[in-house]
């Protein structure tokens, strides 16, 4: 592994079996004992399809990730994205060393923190500060370590009044904020963040953010970084990595890979709401229109694309200070921006 590359992924590749618990049957494990007695290898290996959780599949077996191969410099902010079910969770997951893979290998240098769910090693009986010693001895930091920064810990989870109270009675962007506090204050040399950063609030979103920044550039740490939110992982991530059905798709520069992501995105056609052609009324509308910048209109448009909006409106007399007011909403009613025009 080269001096500058403190993380190196090759040939990872991991393999579930459908509506079972555990690896298989005792027959199966009977059939890899005997692979391997004859060293052969095991015989499972060679069945199994790709991790493509809309269609349905003959084989029991499927490839959550195959053939997985990349290299993380040190300081760099690797971002990891792709739709749900694409593998990213379950690689984040080896990474951190929670499972193993079937095939393959994982080679780094220095100290994993990992951020892969909401409360994870938490215990939801003990309180935050009982919590913060809990989760830092679980990722390695020494209970002088965690001591030393126990007030800046708890300064940045922004939970000091509820330090004391049990954790299970916080709210699950609390737990996220301790959790995150705890993970970034233990200087790891690599930090996996998976989606969790979700769940807190914008004002969290911020600081977090924030704080990779600063882990990555002034300390010339390795950020890992999982997300749907495509603004984060282009603020944050100067490489990032598409994954499709268990296997890299692409990688490279950040927004030529968003941008590669967003185009393989379902979008949903406009909808216009109150829309109304009723010509009784003293004010109504003729016609509505969206186009692209050349000025071409579609039925869906990609997040990145610049929009253009005309509307024709006709009104039974002259109106003293009108204006036009437009707000454009996603079907979860999220505001995605709003203009005025006098």
């Amino acid at each position: 592994m080269k001096d500058d590359v403190i993380l190196k992924v090759e040939k990872l590749s991991k393999q579930y079996r459908l509506g079972t618990v555990g690896t298989g049957t005792i027959s199966h494990d009977l059939n890899r004992w005997w692979a391997k007695i004859r060293g052969k290898d095991d015989p499972y290996l060679k069945v199994g399809e790709s991790n493509d959780r809309s269609s349905k599949g003959s084989s029991e077996y499927v490839w959550a990730l195959k053939d997985i191969n990349f290299e993380v410099k040190k300081g760099e902010v690797l971002g990891i994205i792709g739709k749900n079910g694409a593998g990213k969770s379950t690689l984040l997951k080896i990474l951190s060393k929670v499972t193993g893979p079937t095939t393959g290998s994982i080679k780094s240098k220095g100290r994993i923190a990992s951020l892969l769910e909401v409360g994870t090693g938490f215990h939801p009986e003990m309180t935050g500060r009982e919590n913060i010693f809990l989760n830092g001895a679980i990722l390695g930091m020494t209970k002088k370590e965690i001591a030393s920064k126990l007030d800046e810990i708890i300064d940045f989870s922004g939970c000091e009044r509820y330090v004391d109270t049990p954790v299970k009675r916080y709210s699950s962007g609390m737990k996220v904020r301790l959790a995150f506090a705890v993970a970034a204050h233990l200087e790891p040399d690599i930090l996996v963040v998976d989606e969790v950063l979700a769940v807190g609030d914008a004002e969290f979103q911020k600081k977090a953010i924030g704080k990779m920044q600063d882990i990555s550039k002034g300390d010339g740490r390795t950020v890992l970084f999982v997300s749907h939110d495509m603004g984060a992982v282009k603020r944050l991530c100067n490489k990032c990595v598409l994954l499709e059905n268990g296997t890299i798709k692409t990688t490279g520069e950040t927004d030529k890979i968003v941008n590669e992501y967003l185009s393989l995105k379902t979008t949903s056609k406009i909808q216009l709401n109150n829309f109304e052609r009723i010509k009784d009324k003293e004010l109504y509308f003729n016609s509505i229109n969206i186009y692209n910048k050349e000025l071409q209109s579609k039925e869906a448009y990609l997040y990145s694309e610049d929009i253009f909006i005309e509307m024709n409106i006709e009104a039974k007399e002259h109106i003293n200070n009108s204006s036009i007011f437009v707000m454009v909403k996603q079907k979860n009613e999220n505001r995605v921006f709003a203009a005025e025009k006098n």
